[in-house]
């Protein structure tokens, strides 16, 4: 049970940090002690989903996204890595982003 902890934490870790906030910032957005968010990124907190929608809600992000296994190589290939690393970049974008991207991507590929 402790390796899901561990996942986890480590990617309420990651968004954290690509959101630009620290432990203290996500404390205080969320509604928990710094000590907390500290715990569970580290994989030491058995984190309710309660508690875990709403870190999900203070990153800005689906609670789904919090177990994508971003950075870790669970068996996947090369092509797998970088799709995940692809549908990670695109699910911080706005809908109107994923829509242009959506476009570009199709307009590139009708050339070929």
């Amino acid at each position: 049970m402790g390796d899901i902890l561990k996942i986890v934490g480590a990617r309420v870790r990651d968004i954290r940090k690509d959101r630009g906030l620290t432990q203290e910032q996500l404390a205080e957005v969320s509604g928990f002690h710094f000590t907390y968010v500290g715990a569970v990124e580290r994989g030491e907190k058995n984190i309710t989903l309660l508690n875990l929608e709403k870190m999900a809600e203070a990153l800005n992000t689906e609670v789904q996204e919090l177990f994508r296994y971003a950075g870790l190589d669970l068996g996947q290939t090369s092509k797998q890595r970088d799709l995940q690393e692809v549908l990670n970049l695109l699910m911080r974008q706005s809908n109107e982003e994923i829509k242009r991207a959506k476009f570009i991507l199709s307009e590139f590929y009708r050339s070929k």
